[in-house]
């Protein structure tokens, strides 16, 4: 019970009741001006207006401002048990359908709008990862003697990785093969920050020059800092020149501290390098390449990878 506008509206804001019962003339404010503050409040309590007068017009504009019903006084109880719950229990049950609806057009809408999100973010990533593929190809371009090198170790890391799922039951699935598919072809990315000079040099390189050219797997991996959902292959590439005997850089990690794929790499990487011609020295024939992997097989390389890369070559599996 409220004595008056200010009052009813104080106690709706506070306990939010079903249902109003509101007189249109009231002090301090009157019913209209109420039922006006109530719709904005919230739509769900439901009101019904209760006047005294023939005021028609008054009657009118409080059903368009959403008012379920109107009563005259004096009026019955028996008015609430019969009429009011089945107009309001009505006007609930379309609230609730209109809220459903409302409801369904925005998931169907949201449901749109990620799938455009999606859409959009599925081509940033393949634009960001054509253009640094791109700026992949372009730095091989710069050495003759490099050329298609990340396209190799990219094919000789996927036999060595099949192998070892195939042969010691390892858990590599196609997320990892894929994953292993772009570290492959962007583990020298970072290259691109030394000088041609340095690339191209004739000559043995210096311990300045050569500090230089190791820095380039931290350079490689801060490239590709902008993709999040490339973190851990960030990891790899940073990592594919580390040794098992903690010898190699740039963290001087070892064994099973280097992560899976980077141990891979560091074969196929290893294997490409003394397989191709240098500026300092021409190419090292394969069945010599295969026995410095032996070798360094728990030294430099890790054992497994240097197994299944030495039985891939073995039962032909690595192109000529």
């Amino acid at each position: 019970m409220a004595n008056n506008g200010q009052s009813a509206l104080d106690i709706i804001k506070e306990h939010r009741p079903h249902l109003v019962f509101l007189d249109i003339r009231m002090p301090v404010m009157d019913g209209l001006t109420l039922l006006r503050k109530v719709r904005l409040l919230d739509t769900s309590i439901k009101v019904i207006m209760v006047t005294a007068f023939e005021d028609e017009k008054s009657v009118q504009e409080a059903m368009s401002l959403g008012a379920v019903d109107y009563i005259r006084k004096p009026f019955k109880l028996d008015y609430l048990e019969h009429e009011v719950i089945e107009k309001v229990n009505a006007r609930l049950f379309d609230d609730l359908r209109r809220e459903l609806d409302e409801k369904s057009r925005l998931i169907e809408q949201l449901a749109m709008e990620v799938e455009q999100v999606n859409t959009l973010n599925r081509k940033l990533k393949r634009n960001f990862y054509q253009t640094i593929l791109s700026l992949a190809t372009a730095l091989e371009t710069r050495d003759r003697y490099t050329h298609g090198h990340s396209e190799r170790v990219d094919l000789y890391s996927k036999i060595v990785a099949e192998d070892l799922r195939d042969k010691l039951s390892w858990e590599i699935d196609e997320v990892f093969l894929e994953a292993l598919h772009i570290e492959s072809r962007l583990h020298d990315i970072g290259k691109i920050a030394v000088p041609d000079v340095i690339l191209n040099k004739p000559d043995r390189l210096t311990e300045d020059e050569f500090a230089l050219i190791k820095i380039h797997p931290v350079r490689s991996a801060h490239i590709l800092a902008p993709l999040e959902d490339l973190k851990d292959s960030r990891e790899v590439i940073r990592h594919h020149h580390e040794r098992v005997d903690g010898k190699g850089y740039p963290s001087g990690l070892k064994k099973d501290d280097i992560p899976l794929r980077a141990r891979i790499l560091a074969v196929a990487d290893a294997f490409d390098a003394m397989t191709s011609d240098r500026p300092y020295r021409k190419s090292m024939p394969i069945e010599q390449a295969i026995a410095e992997l032996e070798k360094n097989k728990g030294i430099q390389f890790d054992e497994d990878v240097v197994d299944a890369f030495v039985f891939a070559y073995k039962k032909g599996k690595l192109p000529n």
